[in-house]
């Protein structure tokens, strides 16, 4: 099984104050489920705020994003989207991907797009087991540096 070659820069700053929504799909909730635990456990090490949501399908994210806004500094989003025998695959994926970007620049908020678009089932297993502590990184990594400009 691989795991994360990426090293994500802990935080050195304060994040007692900050809150951080995680969004999870229903919709293969098999490969989604260890990812989320990943990613909130990897939250866990942190004095901070953080709350769980879930959503049904991908398509349904960056509207749960747009409304987490308002409430949380920072929102990871969980899902996957496995490359079948349909366009489907490529409108999903570049229409939530679209979404979000602008959802996070509109709303000045960090939005972690962790949704995992593979080719086929056992791709997506393999990367779920580790991506949920690399999208929790992440999001802290960008408030901290936020921290650090204010």
């Amino acid at each position: 099984m691989k795991t994360s070659k990426i090293d994500i820069n802990k935080p050195s700053s304060d994040l007692s104050q900050i809150k951080v929504a995680v969004v999870s799909t229903n919709w293969n909730e098999e490969i989604i489920k260890p990812m989320l635990e990943d990613c909130l456990s990897s939250l866990e090490e942190y004095n901070l705020e953080k709350k769980s949501f879930v959503v049904p399908g991908a398509y349904e994210l960056p509207f749960m994003a747009q409304a987490l806004c308002k409430n949380y500094d920072a929102i990871i989003l969980l899902g996957c989207i496995i490359k079948g025998e349909t366009p489907h695959f490529e409108i999903i994926s570049q229409s939530i991907s679209d979404k979000v970007l602008e959802t996070s620049l509109d709303k000045n908020t960090p939005i972690i797009f962790g949704v995992l678009t593979t080719n086929n089932e056992s791709e997506a297993e393999e990367r779920a087991a580790y991506k949920g502590s690399e999208f929790a990184m992440s999001a802290l990594s960008i408030l901290d540096t936020l921290n650090k400009i204010k």
